[in-house]
């Protein structure tokens, strides 16, 4: 009679510490799309970034060597309660250099300010997303509420490059490739 009772609380100890480690589990699993915060332990910069930038396709491919993806992600630094928001673009630069992209919020242009300091000028010791390839141009905007309610609301975001010498490049993403962006804005907007 003992072990059978002894049996019974180790089978239902064991099924609770399963349970409770499971239940643990799920509260430990962050979403893939939440945004997340590290801070610059150099310069004690609280940063706030998406978990993977935007990935535009390019509209049209101009040959199989080509690299087909551009990406663009906002980022947030808050330097002693000092919010600044800023958008990151990369996009492939093979031949020569690149002018500054267009960004486009559905069909509407967005008016940017080109952010010509440092990193080191926003608090950052290193760029906030690592280049997606060594031959990846990148540019740093100022950005406004304006732009990221525009980001939260449009079906399709675009980016074009181009060269002195050739047509520009159209970089599309839409619908769940965008989606990330409402995470973002949520999180820097409460």
């Amino acid at each position: 009679m003992i072990q059978l009772a002894v049996a019974r609380l180790r089978t239902t100890w064991g099924t609770r510490c399963v349970f409770l480690a499971c239940a643990l589990a799920g509260c430990a699993t962050a979403r893939d799309d939440a945004p997340s915060e590290r801070l610059d332990s150099n310069t004690g910069t609280t940063l706030t970034l998406m978990p993977k930038p935007v990935e535009l396709i390019v509209e049209r491919a101009r040959g199989p060597k080509t690299d087909p993806f551009a990406y663009l992600a906002p980022f947030e630094t808050n330097r002693m309660g000092s919010h600044e928001l800023f958008l990151w673009v990369s996009a492939p630069q093979v031949a020569s250099p690149l002018g500054v992209p267009s960004v486009l919020c559905g069909e509407t242009p967005i008016a940017l300010e080109k952010y010509e300091g440092t990193m080191a000028d926003v608090g950052l010791s290193s760029p906030p997303y690592k280049a997606p390839a060594p031959w990846s141009a990148q540019w740093y905007f100022r950005l406004s509420g304006e732009v990221l309610d525009c980001f939260v609301n449009a079906r399709r975001i675009r980016v074009i490059t181009q060269t002195a010498d050739a047509e520009p490049d159209t970089y599309t993403a839409e619908g769940a490739a965008i989606s990330g962006l409402s995470s973002f804005v949520a999180r820097v907007r409460t």
